[in-house]
């Protein structure tokens, strides 16, 4: 196997061009190493960039604010790149649309993968050539089809007989994915309730592909977003299989299987070796081009939130429950309603000291702690953040709090409701994990906005 290939006797597989694989290199103003001793950790490059923040005369205080530590990202892009090097990654963009972290994993290699017009776009304003793009989603509007063909960004999901009918009549030219059906239950949001044909179905839409003079060039799954049992991607690599296997005898040239997401740092290693596994059994002797769509997994460690308590009330203050007393209680300048909304669905990172009474976490001796339930600004009742969060007894109001690994769709899903802006300020830093790790980021230099 090289990089992109598994070896393979038949159909050929159209060769990607030179710009294909162009990469941009992007400047960077500090690069810590923690490959040497008494240089800062990743961690302290982030606590670092906070604290400057809140030590700034004459800067507002009233609004959360972000870090993004871009040298996260390339470190799980470089992990990517030692398990599943033939695997050619399409980053989910909807997952963090934020242009620096696209401009860096272009200039790393990688392709992308969009949804909409919005999001092709703002790919495409980075630089990053239209064959570079998958347009993912089966089921797309009429105008943003059109607007994928005027751009060249030709390949594109489907897996219903209506979205065959519509890429008929306004993009005849595109390469088509047939997006086929895969589970895990366990993954953290399910998608074949939603997307997903089923085998006898894929190999109808593969039929009337071909009678509507339609090209199918591949297959594609999706085990679910946050996906947990690494046997899922087993179970869809073998039925892929069976799909490209009908795609060729009825004379689609098949030469792309894409893998889909879901996944995430802590089940990455185990999921890798059951992909190469399943991928070398069922595709050995072909030709095919690899293809994958992570998101979370290169982005969810690299977003920090800061936020700013606004408000307490004390446990003596609440009335006991039925369960017994109530925790003492703060307000953040944050919640559910911003950048927290996905943990509705998900468990929410567990938060720590920042700022505490204008000293700096964190302290050479331990504070005492107190078991906090942390409220959003809006007035909702559901805007409740963690019910059992243990930080330093002593917050109160002008205290900063932090929250580390939020990277995935937090400033993405961030609204307006109740007057709060969804709008947040973005400090991009640069930590390196590895001696070798190279200086690609995207303009790094005191990055407030």
């Amino acid at each position: 196997m090289n990089s992109n290939h598994v070896a393979m006797t038949s159909p050929k597989a159209p060769q990607p061009s030179a710009e294909m694989h162009s990469k941009k290199t992007v400047s960077i103003d500090k690069t810590f190493s923690t490959a040497h001793p008494n240089v800062p950790s990743t961690e302290d490059v982030v606590l670092d960039a906070m604290r400057r923040r809140l030590s700034q005369a004459g800067r507002s205080e009233s609004e959360p604010f972000c870090v993004m530590d871009l040298g996260k990202v390339q470190s799980q892009y470089e992990r990517w790149q030692s398990s599943l090097r033939f695997v050619q990654p399409c980053y989910a963009v909807k997952c963090n649309p934020d242009s620096k972290v696209i401009a860096l994993l272009d200039s790393l290699g990688s392709n992308f993968d969009c949804a909409s017009q919005a999001e092709i776009e703002l790919v495409m304003q980075q630089g990053i050539p239209p064959w570079r793009i998958i347009f993912a989603n089966p089921c797309k509007k009429p105008s943003d089809i059109a607007f994928a063909r005027d751009s060249m960004v030709l390949r594109m999901t489907f897996d219903n007989e209506a979205e065959l009918r519509k890429i008929k009549r306004i993009c005849p030219s595109a390469e088509l994915i047939l997006r086929c059906y895969a589970s895990d239950p366990s993954a953290t949001y399910t998608l074949a309730s939603k997307f997903g044909a089923h085998p006898e179905e894929a190999v109808k839409l593969l039929k009337l592909a071909k009678s509507l003079g339609l090209e199918v060039c591949g297959v594609s799954f999706h085990v679910g977003s946050g996906s947990k049992d690494p046997r899922a991607f087993e179970r869809a690599i073998q039925e892929s299989r069976r799909v490209v296997d009908a795609g060729i005898h009825l004379g689609h040239n098949m030469y792309i299987v894409d893998i889909g997401g879901g996944f995430t740092s802590d089940t990455f290693d185990a999921a890798a070796v059951r992909i190469r596994a399943s991928l070398s059994t069922h595709f050995s002797a072909m030709n095919i081009r690899f293809l994958a769509e992570p998101g979370r997994f290169f982005v969810a460690d690299a977003v920090t939130v800061a936020c700013g308590v606004i408000g307490r009330r004390d446990a003596h203050e609440n009335p006991t429950t039925l369960d017994g007393p109530v925790n003492d209680m703060l307000y953040l300048n944050d919640g559910m309603y911003g950048t927290f909304l996905t943990y509705f669905f998900e468990l929410c990172p567990q938060p720590k000291a920042l700022r505490v009474s204008g000293a700096f976490y964190p302290q050479s001796t331990a504070a005492e702690s107190s078991k906090y339930i942390l409220w959003g600004p809006t007035c909702d009742g559901l805007d409740c953040i963690l019910k059992d969060a243990e930080l330093p007894k002593d917050l109160s109001c002008d205290d900063w709090i932090y929250f580390s690994d939020m990277g995935a769709y937090t400033t993405c899903l961030t609204t307006n409701f109740n007057g709060f802006t969804s709008q947040r300020e973005i400090i991009y830093v640069f930590s390196r994990t590895s001696e070798t790790t190279p200086r690609k980021c995207a303009e790094v230099e005191d990055v407030w906005h």
